[in-house]
């Protein structure tokens, strides 16, 4: 989608996706209550985005500051843990993540084979 302010079209994040969704279903709504002269247009405001690159690395990129490494990435726990819902659900994300990081295991699992191995 584009816009006066990104006129080769919004980010491709999960924030812009969910903005989008949720004015569509509000303009949907009024289009449906016969109220299409109050229709929005979608504009994203940025606030941010941040991403775990590796054990004990991350970046953040808000509008306001850039940092990145262990700081970085202790922000980025703090704010996931925070985003997620009930003290419980936060609780056991937290040993999860606890436990992973102390026996270093990952959740990842590939299977990899080889092109001549069929």
């Amino acid at each position: 989608m584009e816009t006066e302010k990104y006129p080769k079209g919004h980010p491709q994040l999960a924030n812009v996706a969910i903005g989008q969704a949720k004015n569509l279903a509000k303009n949907i709504n009024k289009l449906a209550k016969g109220k299409g002269d109050k229709l929005k247009h979608y504009e994203y405001r940025n606030l941010g985005t941040m991403a775990t690159v590796g054990r004990n690395k991350a970046v953040v990129d808000l509008p306001f500051i850039k940092f990145k490494g262990l700081f970085a990435w202790f922000v980025w726990m703090f704010l996931h843990l925070m985003l997620i819902l009930s003290v419980r659900n936060k609780l056991i994300v937290f040993i999860n993540w606890a436990y992973n990081y102390i026996t270093k295991n990952s959740s990842l699992r590939l299977i990899l084979l080889d092109d001549n191995e069929k």
